[in-house]
Parts: C-alpha cells; sequence; structure tokens
C-alpha cells in the first residue's frame, strides 16, 4: 500500500513529468560533454564537462523537494541500463540543482587510502555547503576534496 502511494504521488504531480524531461535532457547533455563513455569518466574529462554544464537559474522552473532531482537523476544514469556513476549523476543534479535556482556547486573527491585509486562526485549546495547533498553519508570521510566547482558569474 504504501509503495502505491509513493507511486501516485509521483504519478499525479505536473512537476515531476517536467523534472523527468528536464533529466532526460541533462542526461543528454551530460553524455555530449563527457569525451568517455566509460561508467566512471577520468577526472580530466568530466572536470572539462563541469563549466559547459552550468545552467544558470530559469524563470519559471519550481520544484517541491531538491532531493527530486537527485533521485530522478540517479533514476535516468540506471534507465534502461546503467550508463553512469556518481560523475554522470553529479553534473545532472549539479545542472538541474543551479536550473531550478538552487545554487550549487560539484565536488570531487580521490580515496583517503593511498592503495586505492578510486575517487566520487557528489554536489554541495551553497546553503549547506559542508553537507553533501542527498547522500547517506559525508564522502568526505573516505574521500579527500580534490576540486569544487567555481561559482558562476
Amino acid at each position: 500500500m504504501k509503495r502505491l502511494l509513493k507511486f501516485y504521488k509521483y504519478a499525479f504531480a505536473w512537476e515531476n513529468y517536467l523534472l523527468l524531461a528536464r533529466t532526460i535532457r541533462a542526461a543528454r547533455l551530460v553524455r555530449q560533454h563527457l569525451e568517455e563513455r566509460a561508467g566512471s569518466p577520468h577526472f580530466s574529462a568530466s572536470l572539462n564537462a563541469v563549466d559547459r554544464l552550468y545552467l544558470p537559474p530559469q524563470p519559471g522552473w519550481k520544484i517541491s523537494d531538491a532531493e527530486k532531482i537527485v533521485r530522478f537523476a540517479s533514476f535516468v544514469v540506471n534507465f534502461p541500463v546503467t550508463w553512469g556513476k556518481c560523475v554522470q549523476q553529479s553534473l545532472i543534479a549539479y545542472r538541474l540543482l543551479n536550473g531550478y535556482g538552487i545554487p550549487a556547486k560539484i565536488c570531487y573527491g580521490v580515496s583517503r587510502d593511498e592503495s586505492n585509486d578510486e575517487g566520487h562526485a557528489w554536489v554541495i549546495r551553497l546553503s549547506e555547503p559542508d553537507r553533501a547533498f542527498a547522500e547517506k553519508s559525508d564522502p568526505r570521510e573516505k574521500f579527500k576534496l580534490v576540486y569544487t566547482s567555481p561559482l558562476p558569474d
């Protein structure tokens, strides 16, 4: 019953259809701007995409819950098959959060364990710069921050 209620809440909200269309459009742009088709692109490739994917606040764009943006981004990068990971999802969320007038930055980190070459990307909102947006745990515990996108002019 709980799942049905959740579906009902999403299925009949007009903003969700707009958000889905905007998320798909953002995902297409991310795929165009990332030179690599890998699930985890190289750091330099994703850095090149950051500036090109910034979207200034769009007049008329409204959202009731900013966390929907991350949920839709996660859905899109995993549908119909997984084509991206944290980098793609974070780039989509970064674009849409800024487009919805929620100032955000994208952050990249590398593993604190020097024997591991793992990395991670996440988004922070400027209203809460010390907290990763919509992450289960603080990525800075496991990853050392190496890049934060600049504030747009």
